[in-house]
């Protein structure tokens, strides 16, 4: 999701006073007073990327969880705790969480305002001190400098794009993907990725905390109003944007409301040091006071307290909404009653949602005014702010959190049934799901929700809501997930047809993997919601629209060699694609990798090791920038080898399947059903055809490499290893001189059959969209199937040894089973080499592939590739430690 779906954290309430004690339990607008928590109340946050973290109720520690996918079963569930808790300084308790927009980073806040700031370590299961917290949490601190409101700012540049409700034409889902401006006028740090964090203290002050070109961190401060009495401090804050600059809204223990706009000067410079450019900051904070009001309260109920403030921005230009709105001011008042109070024990739970719009209007002059002599000056006013107060809203469960979504166009609204509301931002309506099979623009407008539950204390969703971490009253965490209220088993006997719509709610939940896919946020929660015996032609439905929505071409085929791989290296997303095929590419109840899942799992391996080999080989070859980038390589190399000739001997055995009087077409498709084999269709695809001739030209020149670089070895294992894999490449049962010109004849044969036959590049997408996705092969393609069987084929086995290569082990490469049979060897899914007994591993939470756990040290002296593969997985999802 966007940076805005977690922005804005408020209520935390100061505790250095009697008279604010009873919203102690309000902290950061998550309310639990009544609710019989008590002080210690377990804050919860669940990150961009996946994590799932708690603080401890004693507040002396934070510890994290994730969603995991059982790739036996294919449910996901909610993991055990991390075996790396965060543990608090010793004499301050952590009371609030709130991840930075991609989730990579985390501000934990202690009850005295201390701000502590972690990264994630490799893996979302573990986080570490960033450098330069210091400045943040330095020097003597009180109650009374308690953090009240805090707000991340997004990151530059902006990569989240803005995609369309899908609407059915006459056969086709369309949408449209958006992407920002990247010069719109929206505060954010100068610096790319570089991270800014505002936040409000009780006593009054409003601080920025910023990171330069080091990653360190800085902070300045500036004063927001004198206080000269308890009812002068604030227990609530929020910040949102509004244009080019911030909107601060502040509420005190007078009930008084109070409105700021925020302009922050970067003074940014222009650095270099050698060859690297780069930019540092020096910022200053301008303050101005818009507006306030007095004696805020709900319009009906004045029984409720403040327990969430929110600044909610106006949705951006790319979200097309049409019909102008204004920023608006969000509060949300809540009435628990103390289970131990007898005068309210008949009471009944309730929260009211008060809404102020920010307008600018010009004061009306008095009619004297035009009495004015008709040659002098007129009059004018300057315009000035005003919150307009909207209607109140009621609602009769605890509203426990408030979040803004996906460009500010969705309000999420988290309840104490465990459940969530979701409302349109520009009218306000809550979104409910109405049997309209022609859209698909939200989760709950195509019938996804949540059936309501217990009671519950505190909750935290996913990045889009798909699934919700609830906690109850005895501190015991449990996840649910979303499901399709009306069934997702489809029916179609004449009185339920509803089949219209499950596959509106494939298509919704096509579109939001796509939203959060292309934003690089963790869509494992929105994937999890397909049931594993979802029928197949959903599964294909789900993965085509995802294709669909992200890439912008997936054939490549009529373009020069060079323009081919600079396009296929230059679209990362519809790896993003496949990583869903493989999850759904599983036959149910079995190990089994299907057809989807073979050419999805094929497919993933080749772009990573084409990519580490054209990140790590020069084109002359001569040198390479460090001793250890050799070897890293070899076991790449040899997967690489490997599934070339378990894709050479699966064409060979489609050729022997051919009898007489059946077409190539249909024994190629009958092979394809019956073992799930995608061999062919890897190599008549474009993209994973241009992976392979990368891999097939490169394997040369890495080899020459190896055998210089034997004599450098640095230990025996390295010598070992370099050794290993030349005298492998020598044994293989096909010379791989060979394979340049297969390849090169394939990729002809492929491109004469469009040309003849006129496809247009339309159809060709249409085409490679179906072989990917269902195994077909095409009419237009049938003369380059016949030219690999009957010529390209034999021309290569000519020199090849058949007979060694029907016995040639590549079971190791795991195209076929999803899980290893038990007692084999279990290899790194990054470096391909085999993983010893005891090593510390890492395991993807999504596919359940594992690689070595390298401390961060370690992995800052990695090559440049293999510190790529430490962040994710080859099929795009983040590690988890086991």
């Amino acid at each position: 999701m966007d940076n805005s779906a977690l922005e804005d954290v408020t209520g935390m309430s100061v505790a250095g006073d009697v008279s604010m004690m009873d919203n102690m339990d309000d902290l950061f607008g998550e309310a639990a007073d009544g609710l019989g928590m008590g002080p210690g109340v377990v804050k919860l946050a669940w990150s961009n990327t996946g994590g799932i973290a708690q603080i401890s109720k004693d507040g002396n520690k934070i510890t994290v969880r994730t969603m995991a996918r059982d790739h036996k079963t294919g449910v996901h569930s909610l993991s055990e705790e991390s075996r790396f808790p965060i543990e608090a300084p010793e004499g301050r308790q952590y009371v609030h969480l709130h991840f930075n927009g991609p989730g990579v980073d985390v501000a934990a806040v202690d009850g005295q305002g201390g701000i502590h700031l972690y990264t994630v370590a490799g893996a979302i299961g573990r986080m570490q001190s960033v450098p330069g917290e210091s400045a943040i949490t330095n020097g003597d601190r009180s109650d009374l400098d308690a953090v009240v409101g805090m707000h991340w700012l997004p990151l530059y540049p902006m990569k989240t794009p803005y995609i369309t409700p899908a609407t059915k034409g006459q056969s086709k889902w369309v949408t449209q993907m958006r992407h920002p401006d990247q010069h719109s006028s929206r505060v954010h740090h100068p610096a790319e990725n570089k991270n800014a964090l505002l936040f409000v203290t009780s006593n009054c002050k409003l601080a920025l905390s910023y990171q330069n070109e080091s990653g360190a961190w800085q902070s300045i401060s500036t004063e927001l109003e004198g206080w000269t009495t308890t009812e002068d401090m604030l227990s609530h804050a929020a910040i949102g944007d509004d244009g080019d600059h911030l909107v601060l809204v502040t509420y005190d223990e007078a009930r008084r409301l109070r409105l700021y706009k925020i302009t922050i000067n970067w003074n940014s410079s222009q650095q270099s040091n050698g060859n690297i450019r780069y930019i540092t900051v020096a910022p200053t904070l301008d303050i101005g006071h818009l507006t306030a009001l007095e004696h805020v309260a709900p319009q009906h109920l004045g029984i409720a307290t403040l327990s969430h403030l929110r600044v909610i921005p106006r949705p951006p230009d790319i979200a097309g909404q049409g019909t102008p709105c204004a920023t608006t001011v969000l509060a949300v008042y809540t009435h628990a009653p103390l289970p131990t109070s007898v005068a309210q024990q008949h009471q009944d739970c309730f929260s009211v949602v008060a809404r102020w719009n920010i307008e600018s209007t010009v004061p009306t002059l008095h009619d004297s005014f035009t009495k004015l002599k008709s040659n002098g000056p007129t009059p004018v006013h300057a315009a000035v702010t005003v919150l307009r107060r909207q209607p109140d809203m009621m609602s009769n469960k605890l509203i426990l959190t408030v979040d803004i979504q996906y460009h500010n166009t969705l309000i999420a609204f988290s309840a104490s049934d465990g459940g969530i509301e979701f409302r349109d931002r520009l009218t306000w309506s809550t979104i409910d799901g109405f049997g309209d099979a022609t859209t698909a623009s939200s989760l709950p407008q195509s019938g996804l929700g949540y059936f309501p539950g217990d009671h519950v204390a505190q909750v935290a969703h996913s990045p889009d809501g798909s699934a919700i971490a609830v906690m109850d009253s005895n501190g015991l965490i449990r996840v649910k997930a979303m499901t399709l209220l009306s069934g997702w088993q489809a029916l179609d006997d004449g009185i339920s047809d509803n089949r219209s719509l499950v596959e509106t709610a494939v298509v919704c939940l096509a579109r939001q993997y796509a939203i959060l896919s292309s934003s690089s946020t963790c869509s494992d929660e929105t994937l999890a919601l397909l049931p594993p015996d979802l029928a197949p032609d959903m599964r294909v439905l789900f993965v085509t629209q995802v294709i669909r929505i992200m890439c912008r071409y997936i054939d490549v085929s009529m373009l020069d060699h060079q323009r081919q791989q600079r396009a296929v290296l230059g679209e990362p997303l519809l790896s993003r694609a496949m990583s869903a095929q493989l999850v759904l590419g599983t036959k149910l109840g079995t190990n089994e990798r299907t057809f989807a899942g073979q050419f999805a799992y094929g497919f993933l391996n080749l772009k990573l090791i084409s990519m580490a080999l054209a990140q790590s080989l020069t084109r002359d070859n001569a040198t390479v920038s460090r001793s250890d980038l050799v070897p890293s390589l070899a076991g790449l190399i040899k997967w690489g080898i490997d599934a070339l000739l378990y894709m050479i001997d699966s064409i060979a055995q489609l050729k022997r399947t051919i009898q007489p009087g059946v077409s190539a077409k249909q024994a190629a498709e009958r092979f394809v059903a019956s073992t799930g084999n995608a061999a062919m269709h890897l190599l008549l695809c474009s993209f994973p055809r241009v992976l392979l001739r990368m891999h097939i030209l490169s394997t040369p020149q890495y080899l020459r490499l190896a055998h210089a670089w034997i004599p450098r070895a640095r230990s025996i294992e390295e010598s070992q290893k370099l050794n290993g894999i030349y005298d492998f490449a020598k044994s293989i049962p096909v010379n791989f001189n060979a394979f340049p010109e297969f390849i090169t004849e394939v990729d002809g044969a492929v491109r004469n059959a469009y040309t003849e036959a006129g496809v247009s590049g339309e159809r060709r997408m249409e085409i490679e969209l179906a072989m990917m996705t269902e195994g077909h092969i095409p009419d237009e393609l049938v003369p380059a199937l016949q030219t690999i069987l009957d010529t390209i084929l034999p021309n290569l086995c000519e020199s090849a040894d058949m007979g060694k290569m029907y016995f040639w082990q590549t079971q190791w490469l795991g195209i076929e089973q999803a899980v290893p049979a038990e007692g084999t060897t279990l290899y790194d899914a990054i470096r391909k080499t085999p993983l010893a007994n005891g090593m510390k591993l890492r395991v993807c939470r999504r596919c359940g592939a594992h690689t070595e756990d390298v401390s961060q040290e370690q992995v800052r002296q990695l090559p440049a590739w293999l510190q790529h593969g430490q962040r994710q997985c080859y099929c795009q999802s983040y590690w988890w430690l086991e």
